[in-house]
């Protein structure tokens, strides 16, 4: 639809021929009456959309300016409102111009494009959008319209992790919330700066520009440094209450901080750990569980009494578990293994709150006091993906192992990018070294472009053709999955290919979590993701434990966070339960909870520079916010 529509110069052709498309898809066209249509009764709320969208086309087509741009902002609100990022695109390319519109019109529409920008996933479009005419002048706008374009920045730089800039928007709309409504924003700032990750907030001081904003800054800083210890925590927020007694929060605190005071008293005080030992994962998990443990007992906090079970001989889990329950522990942690997860998971309930670490089976209601937590795929894939997107990349070639479980893999990637919507150009698989050279040849075709050369050189009387080999030039990136060692051979290959220009982002699978500087050259450049635990030193937890664990690789490593993450997790569940939008910086990423009782990891963006992994910041330009790290 949008390509024929832009080949249309004629505003009302083009409101019409939306009209008339949408009608087509909604059912018979009615005349054109000077009120909206009263849908039936037995429609559907999307077919009434429909039709409002319908009339509201039809009319902006038969009336002239304003009024018709005033009906075609109606309709594509209605667009917008479901989604609908195609058509609310044709619909807004009816305004030619708003120049000569009154600046309620004006104001409308440009929200209405940074609300188009923000359904595309294009975020510094929206950005651009939002610091241009007519919010640059910063008069004139009604409250209303202040408070929109307060909670749609808010919204961008939240989407581009800007959490300071992000959080500091909503407290400049706090001035025009009703006194009712205030609570609600509170826990949203809350939300968003709990998101950020460890050590990022302080170093945007620069865009602390008012009390507010100074006070949130300190009770973010407060509780990052308490949250593995809940008694300290609650006293520290107490004592930020008291030294900021005139800021919003002090007299209310946002609800998953209130709320931390009643873990208090609700902590699991018997915990059962259920762990095939007799594993390399299930010991990486206990080492890290235990580290936790008795880091915790240093500082003298009220610890759970712990119960070791070996699983390592277990097929079926029930039998155990239910045991384990009638022991009288008050949580159990685990089991590993997945199968073990999908038995408890086909249970219509559970008995007490259970941590499994690992994930069942997706689309199944999971019973409750089930939560799942564990190292997923997913959530790599995922925000490897936003990365390559926010640095502007749009077309992808895929490159993984043989194999069903990474086909898996690449589907998901693929499904992911192109809900974002970017494009995939070509995918390949690769098996053993031998056939890298080949592989990459396909992936980018370069054998194409060599089988041109050498049909020429069959048909041209010279045999001294000079020839360069050139690689398909519509890659932007290339999404790689692959080890260590793999990665060290992939990326020269590439070079080799022709194709060593390609941006390259990957899993955390591509680095060992040690320092090898002379190995780690050949993937110089590469962009991943990885754990807070093996790319920062920001938990003290990992300096202890730096000279009682042997060296060990990458994901031996990820699963000793996972067992750090697992024994602090164990008094926060009820908090993530019932503050789905509260983040806590764990070894292994920000975690929070999804609907479905699962944990969700973020990770941190680093980049392979000189041999070393350098975590990344990304750097914008705002309204009064200079350029620097996040």
């Amino acid at each position: 639809m949008s390509d024929w529509i832009t080949q249309l110069n004629c505003k009302r052709l083009v409101v019409f021929a939306c009209a008339a498309l949408l009608a087509a898809c909604g059912g018979t066209s009615a005349p054109v009456s000077t009120a909206p249509p009263q849908p039936a009764a037995n429609v559907t709320l999307e077919s009434d959309q429909t039709a409002d969208l319908n009339w509201y086309l039809r009319m902006a087509a038969a009336t002239s300016s304003p009024e018709a741009e005033q009906y075609i902002l109606q309709a594509s609100a209605i667009a917008l409102q479901n989604g609908d990022a195609d058509n609310a695109a044709a619909i807004l390319a009816g305004i030619e111009s708003t120049a000569d519109l009154p600046l309620t019109m004006q104001v409308t529409a440009s929200l209405q494009r940074v609300e188009l920008e923000l359904l595309r996933n294009d975020y510094q479009r929206a950005l651009t959008l939002l610091n241009g005419s007519p919010f640059d002048s910063g008069t004139g706008l009604s409250n209303e319209d202040q408070a929109r374009l307060m909670q749609l920045r808010s919204q961008t730089y939240l989407a581009m992790e800007q959490y300071l800039a992000a959080a500091r928007e909503l407290t400049r709309l706090a001035t025009l919330l009703p006194a009712s409504e205030r609570a609600t924003n509170n826990n949203r700032v809350w939300q968003i700066l709990s998101s950020a990750p460890a050590g990022t907030l302080s170093t945007q001081r620069h865009l602390v520009d008012s009390y507010e904003l100074r006070g949130w800054l300190e009770l973010a800083n407060v509780v990052n440094d308490s949250q593995n210890n809940i008694e300290l925590q609650v006293r520290a927020v107490s004592q930020w209450q008291n030294r900021w007694n005139q800021h919003s929060a002090a007299a209310t605190l946002p609800d998953a901080l209130a709320f931390a005071a009643q873990l208090l008293n609700n902590r699991p005080m018997r915990i059962a750990l259920m762990l095939p030992l007799g594993d390399a994962a299930g010991r990486a998990v206990s080492d890290g569980f235990m580290a936790a443990y008795y880091d915790a007992v240093s500082q003298n906090q009220q610890t759970p009494q712990v119960i070791v079970i070996d699983t390592s001989e277990v097929t079926d889990i029930l039998p155990a578990y239910q045991r384990t329950v009638e022991s009288g522990v008050d949580m159990i942690i685990g089991p590993l293994r997945k199968d073990s997860v999908r038995q408890l998971q086909a249970m219509t309930q559970l008995p007490i709150p259970t941590l499994a670490l690992n994930y069942g089976d997706e689309g199944l209601i999971n019973p409750q006091n089930l939560y799942q937590f564990g190292l997923a795929p997913e959530d790599e894939i995922a925000q490897a993906a936003r990365l390559a997107w926010q640095a502007g990349h749009r077309y992808a070639a895929v490159l993984t192992p043989a194999g069903e479980e990474y086909r898996r893999i690449q589907e998901n990637f693929v499904q992911y990018w192109e809900s974002l919507g970017g494009e995939i150009v070509t995918r390949a698989t690769f098996g053993s070294a031998a056939n890298y050279s080949n592989v990459i040849r396909r992936l980018t075709s370069v054998d194409h472009s060599e089988a041109r050369a050498s049909s020429l050189r069959s048909a041209l009387p010279r045999s001294n053709l000079q020839f360069t080999p050139r690689r398909r030039q519509d890659i932007d990136f290339m999404f790689v999955l692959a080890n260590p060692a793999e990665g060290r051979q992939l990326k020269p290959t590439m070079a080799f290919h022709f194709a060593g220009d390609i941006p390259v982002f990957a899993m955390p699978a591509i680095y060992d979590g040690g320092v090898n500087v002379a190995g780690n050259r050949d993937l110089n450049g590469i962009v991943f993701v990885d754990a807070p635990w093996i790319l920062s030193n920001t938990d003290p937890l990992k300096a202890n434990t730096f000279n009682v664990w042997a060296d060990a690789s990458g994901p031996v490593q990820r699963l000793r966070a996972m067992g750090v993450d697992s024994f602090r997790l164990h008094s926060r569940i009820a908090q993530l339960a019932n503050f789905p939008g509260i983040r806590l910086q764990g070894a292994t990423g920000v975690l929070s909870m999804r609907p479905d009782g699962s944990i969700n990891r973020e990770l941190i963006g680093a980049q392979i520079v000189n041999g070393e992994a350098v975590i990344m910041v990304q750097d914008f330009t705002g309204p009064g916010v200079a350029a620097g790290r996040n």
